[in-house]
């Protein structure tokens, strides 16, 4: 079902005699879907699922019920008294940023920024020569594929060395699915060549005139939708050549002489300016460990590069970046640095010599007393940032003799997220963001290590934010664990449990769940609304041990850090149950599931976006077997026991008054498949006792959350949940009418 334009409207389903004993028309409520329930044995444990049927995403049954939900839920929330006017004063918020600016990149003194000016619906790239040059317009999605039903979207991109080309990709719908183009500067158009089923970014060599890039295997007739990210290869691209005519350079099957490769492990090639070396990473799925080889770059044409081991096995501890399935490099010259948590838990970086073949690795920054989470190669200097419960402050150590690492003072309280360098400069630029100030581009002097702003991220009227506070406590979990609790609020809110009051959790991958400033939540603090971030364990706040104590077995640490954090904010008054809700989405919709059901009772609402909400069947997915480090195997007695403990329908018992409950999917989603969400709404509409609401938000030119989205698509997401939380939070203006 691509789009929703394929679909019987609800309108006309309702004319028609066969639709009319299943589907209600105008405002009244669908029907509970058909109970059709299928039973497994799992290591002696009796499991039915209602609603597998539903995984069939084509049953024209399934695509009735879930269309006729959309309807519902859209013309539900559209009927709330004060729905028009939020809309509206978020339309408003996000309008007064002149420009929003994303995704930096300096190459060779270029400053190449995603920009998405005022009244954009999607960003497009843009080059200036120098900090303060002119910005041009390169590439502006708007103007390609006019025949789309599907907005499109730039998925990532990666100039040339010397400016003349930008590879770029381009994403329909949100639905991940990269096409990679080549824009010729020049000439101001594309190359002929264009490839499908990319991942990631093209890696550019040093002429300019080639490029290595990664590619998903071609799925067959004969094939399961659960191998769609098996064996992926590396290619080397050459300009003028066809895709499909590309040399592959590693990958299973590929590069068994250096080294093999499991179906679902990654391998990625990447280089770097000024450097006469390639390095060749595998990483297997949610891993972030990875293995690690070598090979002068002049010599990687094909699958018969010698490449040298620099950690030939995970345990060897190199970690390439902080976020799972992304893989970073910091390489100057010849030398490479690495985050490694061999014999030290929370990190240490290490450098290697690659040009003598009897370097061995030598510890550059010893193990601290917080995280290191990433590390950043600039031309005379290497930088790391360093979490702290989330927020990642920054250190530097300069590539000369005797320098000493330092700490670089912000100007201001703030996270930085990325860390942008420029090997043909002394450029380097930090993303720095606050709960309570629109995000900024810093740049570091690099003699004095001064950090000031760039005003690469201009600021709008909506964005003087003196009257916000953003209080930082630690909440005593149930096992007195100390977890981070990040609460932010206007400052003439008074705490006496009225406040209608949204609590954020993730808690997965070992991401960090730093809370973004939204100019558009403005929206909801002028309704004395209140958020609140929960960094539960599972996520990296503090590290890989904090992402061991909530994963697999002690997954429940999660959602019960959440539910410590709900029963903070209540005892100490900043909201209480009947104006509390939670939202979480991906793998945080395990939290909200679970924690819901649980305590059904602490909660008036809760939303859950994309919910990886059966764990059960989760490897039944395209993403699932890469999924099995993180949460385990059905395959195991062990990894069942933990996904069905974690699983959020699973776990829905018949009778619970559970509270108000929005659930949404997008229906291009390819990492959580739009029947998984639609499952968990099916379940928890059998199941309530509560009469509150649950509904459904199904978007079809959409994919994962707010990925690839345009601008009025997220401001509509938004009004829909702050104006289900008010309504069932008791705002008088949200009521409906009788």
């Amino acid at each position: 079902m691509p789009n929703g334009s394929s679909n019987v409207s609800l309108v006309t389903a309702c004319a028609m005699a066969v639709f009319a004993a299943r589907f209600a028309c105008a405002q009244s409520a669908p029907p509970n879907a058909p109970i059709r329930p299928v039973t497994d044995d799992d290591f002696g444990t009796k499991v039915v699922d209602n609603y597998r049927y539903f995984e069939n995403l084509k049953d024209p049954d399934v695509q009735r019920w879930m269309k006729a939900q959309a309807d519902y839920t859209r013309a539900t929330l559209d009927a709330l008294p004060g729905y028009p006017a939020l809309l509206a004063r978020i339309t408003e918020l996000d309008a007064s940023e002149p420009v929003h600016v994303s995704q930096l990149q300096i190459v060779a003194g270029r400053y190449y920024t995603l920009r998405r000016p005022a009244g954009s619906q999607s960003s497009k790239l843009y080059v200036r020569n120098g900090m303060n040059g002119e910005d041009h317009l390169l590439i502006d999605p708007a103007t390609l594929g006019a025949d789309q039903h599907a907005h499109l979207t730039i998925d990532g991109y990666a100039p040339s060395p010397d400016g003349r080309y930008v590879a770029y990709g381009i994403a329909a719908g949100g639905s991940e699915q990269r096409t990679l183009h080549i824009f010729d500067v020049r000439l101001g158009k594309d190359l002929p060549e264009t490839g499908d089923r990319i991942q990631g970014e093209p890696v550019w060599r040093a002429d300019g005139r080639s490029f290595f890039y990664s590619r998903q295997q071609k799925l067959t007739a004969d094939m399961s939708s659960t191998q769609q990210n098996d064996n992926p290869r590396d290619y080397l691209h050459v300009l003028g050549r066809a895709f499909d005519d590309d040399p592959p350079i590693v990958g299973r099957g590929v590069s068994d002489e250096a080294f093999s490769l499991a179906p679902t492990e990654f391998a990625d090639v990447m280089t770097a300016p000024r450097s006469r070396y390639a390095i060749a990473f595998v990483f297997a799925g949610t891993d972030s460990r990875m293995r690690v080889y070598a090979a002068p770059v002049d010599s990687v044409r094909d699958r018969h590069t010698a490449w040298r081991p620099i950690a030939a096995s995970y345990d060897d501890q190199y970690i390439g970046g902080d976020a799972a399935e992304v893989a970073s490099i910091a390489l100057t010259t010849d030398t490479l640095y690495w985050l490694s948590r061999k014999d030290a838990p929370r990190g240490r970086i290490l450098k290697l010599d690659l040009s003598r073949r009897d370097s061995k690795p030598e510890v550059v920054v010893p193990e601290g007393e917080l995280p290191i989470s990433e590390v950043y190669a600039a031309r005379d200097a290497i930088y790391w940032r360093v979490s702290d419960a989330g927020i990642n402050s920054v250190r530097r150590l300069r590539l000369q003799r005797g320098a000493r690492p330092e700490s670089l003072r912000l100007p201001y309280a703030a996270n930085v997220s990325d860390i942008s360098t420029d090997a043909e400069s002394d450029a380097t630029v930090l993303s720095a963001t606050s709960s309570v100030r629109p995000p900024a581009y810093l740049a570091v002097d690099a003699k004095t290590g001064a950090v000031t702003d760039t005003d690469l991220q201009p600021s709008g009227p909506a964005d003087h934010t003196d009257d916000l506070v953003d209080e930082e406590v630690k909440v005593k979990s149930w096992d007195g664990t100390q977890v981070p609790l990040s609460i932010v609020h206007m400052k003439s809110v008074k705490r006496d449990g009225s406040n209608p009051t949204s609590m954020l959790g993730y808690g997965a991958y070992g991401v960090d769940a730093s809370p973004p400033y939204s100019r558009s939540m403005r929206a909801w603090y002028e309704r004395n609304g209140v958020t609140a971030t929960c960094h539960v364990r599972g996520g990296g706040e503090y590290g890989e041990a904090w992402h061991q104590a909530g994963f697999q077995a002690s997954k429940p640490n999660s959602w019960k850090d959440f539910i410590a954090c709900a029963e903070y904010l209540i005892v100490h008054q900043y909201t209480s149950a009947s104006h509390l809700s939670v939202v979480g989405g991906s793998a945080g919709g395990i939290l909200v599931g679970r924690a819901i059901e649980e305590r059904p009772d602490l909660f008036a609402a809760a939303i859950a976006r994309s919910p990886a909400a059966d764990m059960l069947r989760l490897e039944t997915t395209a993403i699932g077997p890469h999924n099995i480090l993180e949460f385990g195997s059905v395959k195991t007695e062990a990894g069942f026991r933990s996904l069905y403990a974690m699983s959020p329908y699973a776990n829905v018992k018949d009778g619970v008054k559970f509270p108000a409950v929005l659930i949404t999917t997008g229906i291009n989603d390819p990492r959580v498949p739009a029947w998984m969400p639609a499952k968990l709404a099916a379940r928890l509409q059998a199941a309530t006792a509560s009469g509150k609401p649950v509904l459904l938000r199904v978007d079809y030119d959409a994919g994962h959350g707010f990925i690839d989205a345009t601008q009025r698509q997220r401001e509509v997401w938004l009004a829909d949940d702050l104006a289900f939380w008010l309504w069932q939070s008791g705002d008088p203006a949200f009521q409906p009418k009788r």
